[in-house]
């Protein structure tokens, strides 16, 4: 069973979580770039009868590297019992209760605080702002 929690204990939680999303999102962007320019570099030496443009071993022993990284933030967050929606956006929920069913409090990189919650089924675009005294 997923851990529920409080508006309060998700709030208090939040520091911690927003700098392990910060470094996640920083490693997926920086993935992304690398990605890109793999395939560039793939591209390049296969369009021109085969000449090889480049070595991409260090820029594929990076992205790999970066890969498992992400993994493991992924990992740590959950282990708070927080999920992980949009690596990239730095989206992430923790699992409440409101009016006797589990919705999700809503987080993304850059938000100053906790001030969204929606319904499990509703996602994002179902976002709702956080009225304190709704949540005693």
């Amino acid at each position: 069973m997923p851990r529920l929690y409080t508006l309060s204990q998700a709030r208090r939680s939040l520091p911690a979580i927003a700098a392990v999303v910060t470094v996640m999102r920083k490693r997926a962007l920086r993935l992304d770039e690398l990605t890109a320019i793999s395939s560039s570099m793939q591209r390049s030496s296969g369009a021109d009868g085969g000449q090889v443009v480049g070595d991409d071993s260090e820029i594929q022993a990076e992205i790999t590297k970066l890969e498992g990284q992400i993994v493991s933030l992924i990992e740590h967050i959950q282990e708070q019992g927080v999920e992980v929606k949009d690596v990239r956006r730095g989206l992430v929920d923790w699992r409440a209760e409101r009016d006797g069913r589990e919705v999700y409090l809503c987080w993304q990189h850059g938000e100053r605080t906790l001030s969204w919650w929606h319904e499990i089924a509703d996602g994002f675009a179902g976002r709702q702002p956080i009225v304190a005294s709704e949540w005693v």
